[in-house]
């Protein structure tokens, strides 16, 4: 790729030194994981999903959000090009954040060959695939100027990266025995997130000019009050339904997860929200906005975990029950081992390192909207 820097070349060589170092730790944490070394995750037969899971989730929403953008916006007013690549990149390295909790790398290949018709990530993993081939092709007919294949991959890319979002919710949804994820609210609040993960990416990067930027920023402002609404609605259950869905979602909000709920709230949602609606600090407020989907994300993934049914106390998992429990949380909180934490600093400093080497390079090769 032939490099046409546009950035500050200190920033990127330290940016790019930092993402080489987190790329040599989580490939360390890598290799003693698919050694199976004991205790090197925190995952077990009852917490089967944890930080790799939120972490897919969260790059898929932004991957989306951003491939939608580029699939809908106006060449004058949006860098097209700009949205698709980091669009793709990120979306690419949601399927790379789930590797790991899916065994060893070489058995890959049985998703797509051999694949069990009856798992629920393979609607994911086809919809992911057709996402990246369409964003693909979106990115070859906007560098390459071809209108017609530009306009036909837009379309695609837009579907499919709605329906990927959407097929993952329904998935989450669909899952039985994970009482946190059943309720149906968790839809609304991914398809919302999505485009304010898209939005906030789009006004980091300075993918959006004039109109569109504003437009932009009150888009991502309402829909952070729409992510809070609902949620909202859904706390609001509480009072009238006893059900275990919803003291799953109370459990999060009370319990040993309360206060990265709450940051959630306050720091990605009320704080973003105000300054984007009052066009103020909008780069400061794009961030915290992604900040709390990916927040977010993390929240509902261990909600699954929370609150056991009776169904999986008799099946014999154990369950990491609380002594003297008071409230509603009864299971021992989730915390990721450094090893995953590790991992999870690859990928992401994978997506930061590409993204960079991509807008600095001549497939990106202007910040001017207009020429896309």
């Amino acid at each position: 790729m032939v490099m046409d820097i546009k950035m500050n070349k200190n920033v990127v060589l330290g940016v790019g030194a930092v993402c080489l170092v987190l790329l040599a730790m989580g490939l360390f944490a890598l290799v003693q994981q698919y050694s199976f070394v004991e205790g090197v995750t925190s995952i077990t037969s009852y917490v089967p999903w944890g930080l790799y899971i939120s972490l897919f989730l969260f790059f898929e929403a932004a991957g989306a959000g951003a491939l939608l953008l580029a699939a809908v916006g106006k060449p004058a007013m949006v860098s097209r090009l700009k949205l698709a690549v980091v669009g793709v990149i990120f979306s690419a390295c949601a399927g790379l954040a789930i590797l790991p909790d899916l065994g060893r790398p070489l058995g890959m290949w049985r998703l797509f060959f051999a694949p069990n018709i009856a798992s629920p990530l393979l609607l994911d993993v086809w919809l992911l695939s057709a996402t990246l081939v369409f964003g693909v092709l979106l990115i070859v007919g906007l560098r390459l100027a071809k209108p017609a294949l530009a306009k036909a991959a837009s379309i695609g890319t837009g579907v499919f990266a709605v329906l990927l979002v959407l097929g993952t919710a329904i998935m989450f949804c669909s899952i039985p025995g994970k009482i946190g994820w059943e309720s149906t609210a968790e839809i609304g609040i991914s398809l919302v997130q999505m485009v304010i993960a898209g939005c906030a990416v789009a006004l980091l990067l300075d993918a959006v000019t004039g109109t569109a930027r504003n437009v932009s920023s009150k888009l991502a402002g309402a829909l952070l009050v729409a992510n809070a609404a609902i949620m909202l609605g859904e706390g609001m259950l509480l009072a009238y339904r006893g059900d275990f869905a919803l003291r799953a979602f109370e459990a999060v909000m009370f319990g040993t997860y309360a206060w990265i709920f709450w940051t959630q709230v306050v720091a990605g949602i009320v704080v973003p929200a105000a300054l984007l609606l009052r066009g103020r600090g909008v780069q400061v407020a794009a961030g915290l906005a992604l900040a709390g989907v990916a927040l977010s994300k993390f929240v509902y993934v261990v909600r699954g975990s929370i609150y056991p049914t009776y169904g999986e106390i008799s099946e014999g998992l154990f369950i990491p029950f609380l002594q003297h429990t008071s409230g509603p949380q009864m299971v021992t909180a989730y915390v990721p081992s450094a090893s995953e934490f590790m991992v999870a600093g690859a990928v992401i400093g994978l997506a930061v390192l590409l993204s960079m080497a991509a807008l600095n390079s001549k497939l990106v090769p202007t910040d001017n909207p207009a020429n896309d």
